[in-house]
């Protein structure tokens, strides 16, 4: 079995490192808009620039802010209750961030705890050297209404193309709880130009509302035969430590718990191309115990790899022998997923298990797709973005165009002892 996994990531090794080459599909004008800014285009400087807050594993009462500037020098989170009333900086609280150099530049990260459930928080990161503005966030209640954005691949066009989905997606849910990124994030994972790309599209959006990635293979690289994840990766984002415990998934495989709906990140590359079996039954078993001990009426999955794809021939076969039973026997009520650059979601063909699955994109990286037995719904070559809404037994899942048409909606009705009831709410 170790043979067979190690030839078939050398072989899909050489592809990726092929394909993180190629430019944007479509014309030669595109590709040329969407290339990435080489050279040093985001330098650091000691302004803190791409802060994040990150999802915890408790957002109710936890925020984890992550940023970088050009020096290791000491730096702190302040932050305070928010007031109208500028006064309230006198008395904000000061914290002292950790720090994690790499190369020229240094990322920090600090997460706030013992914060008030449903409450605006304000905060601002730096030093004397160099301080950002102040933000804002509010913390999740303890139960409620919960609405969030999902988003497929950004990848390439990222500052370009990507940027306007994000702005017009948060400007249509200004409260959102969360932004759920389902990877390929970047198209060259330690590219710094490409993340400087992601950070700026999407400027203080990222500061304001908890984001929960996942890793994709475009954040992995293969220099050596292996699958690397990005060097970016665990310095940028501060993630729940709730997971396996093992090195190669930390940072990639967590749950966060929001107002009655247990959110799970799963890492499929690590499935895909996993370097041995054990790391396949370790995020099985993990998996296992995340659905088997959730208290919460639903469950959100999303990952990278999609377990039914948008063409044939992109057959993700350890992702749906490991995961899929999984989401049978638990009854996984929607999965959100990207990988296949175009749109596809299907529940209805794929009875009895009730599971709504989803895959999309929001870059400008579009491919081929077809009618696929398992999708009531596949389409492409169009950015989108989706809203969810979950309130008490109803999820709202709403499909917008970049322009902000809505192009595709439906209807998960939870119903004691049944599987979900389905309903399409698509625009006529």
């Amino acid at each position: 079995m170790e043979k067979r996994i190690l030839g078939r990531r050398n072989f899909l090794g050489g592809i990726l490192k092929a394909g993180a080459l190629l430019p944007l599909a479509g014309t030669p004008v595109l590709a040329a808009v969407a290339a990435p800014l080489e050279g040093g285009a985001y330098k650091a400087s000691a302004v803190p620039d791409r802060i994040i807050l990150n999802i915890t594993k408790d957002p109710s009462t936890m925020a984890a802010i992550t940023w970088r500037s050009n020096s290791a020098a000491t730096a702190y989170v302040e932050y305070a209750i928010a007031d109208a009333r500028p006064a309230f900086a006198a008395k904000a609280a000061r914290v002292t961030a950790k720090a994690a150099p790499l190369l020229d530049v240094c990322h920090h990260s600090f997460t706030l705890t013992g914060l008030q459930p449903d409450t605006l928080y304000t905060y601002r990161v730096g030093n004397d050297n160099g301080w950002s503005e102040w933000l804002q966030f509010r913390t999740a209640a303890a139960t409620g209404k919960l609405s969030f954005i999902y988003l497929g691949d950004a990848q390439v066009g990222i500052r370009p193309f990507w940027s306007r989905v994000l702005r017009k997606a948060y400007a249509q849910l200004p409260d959102a709880q969360l932004v759920i990124h389902a990877g390929d994030l970047v198209n060259r994972a330690n590219n710094d130009d490409e993340w400087g790309q992601w950070f700026e599209a999407g400027g203080y959006i990222h500061g304001s509302v908890p984001s929960l990635v996942t890793p994709g293979n475009h954040e992995y690289t293969h220099e050596d035969g292996f699958p690397h994840l990005s060097v970016h990766w665990k310095k940028q984002f501060t993630l729940p430590e709730n997971g396996t415990g093992l090195d190669e998934l930390e940072g990639s495989v967590f749950y966060t718990d929001i107002q009655g709906v247990r959110f799970i990140s799963l890492n499929t590359m690590m499935m895909e191309e996993a370097t041995a079996e054990s790391l396949l039954h370790a995020q099985q078993q993990w998996l296992e115990r995340a659905l088997s001990s959730n208290p919460h009426a639903w469950t959100v999955v999303t990952m990278h790899h999609p377990v039914f794809s948008t063409k044939k021939g992109r057959s993700n076969e350890k992702v749906r022998t490991w995961f899929k039973p999984l989401f049978d026997k638990y009854k996984v009520d929607i999965v959100l997923q990207g990988h296949d650059h175009a749109y596809g979601r299907g529940m209805r063909q794929i009875a009895p298990y009730g599971t709504a699955y989803v895959v999309s994109v929001s870059g400008s990286k579009m491919y081929d797709y077809e009618k696929m037995e398992w999708a009531d719904i596949v389409t492409g070559h169009l950015q989108m973005y989706h809203l969810i809404t979950i309130d008490r037994n109803r999820l709202d899942f709403r499909a917008y165009l970049a322009t902000g048409e809505l192009f595709d909606a439906f209807v998960l009705e939870k119903r004691a002892g049944k599987l979900n009831k389905f309903k399409d709410n698509r625009p006529s």
